[in-house]
């Protein structure tokens, strides 16, 4: 029951900052989903990295990782808003926006996770 107490409230704090995050974006530049973009590659940046630092330096502590990887992460980042912001894209027949919204979404977001991945590994293995 602690554990799912403390994914929770990871989930709401995710939230809070995607919604602070994607509104402030979409303030600034409305016309493109910017601020899914961001939260993905920052979450998909934080996900490779912290698997790597959880597994290398906490690994006594892997009944905790849901918190961090499911409550936080899972509730920042959000796969179901690229996919219909993709898909308003395709019915309005804004076609370039579509391309540019997956290929960035996708290249930016396994881009992300690989460099924290290998930025965890740089880190780990000076410590």
């Amino acid at each position: 029951m602690k554990i799912i107490m403390l994914i929770s409230l990871a989930g709401v704090v995710g939230t809070l900052a995607r919604f602070s995050m994607v509104k402030g974006m979409s303030a600034l530049f409305p016309n493109f989903p910017w601020g899914t973009l961001l939260v993905n590659v920052i979450g998909a940046f934080l996900a490779g990295f912290c698997f790597v630092l959880c597994k290398s330096k906490f690994a006594s502590y892997e009944e905790y990782f849901p918190i961090l990887f499911i409550g936080f992460l899972g509730a920042f980042t959000t796969f179901s808003t690229f996919a219909l912001e993709s898909t308003r894209f395709l019915m309005d027949a804004q076609y370039g926006k579509f391309i540019s919204n997956v290929l960035l979404q996708n290249i930016t977001g396994i881009g992300a996770a690989t460099g924290g991945f290998f930025l965890a590994k740089l880190v780990t293995s000076h410590f």
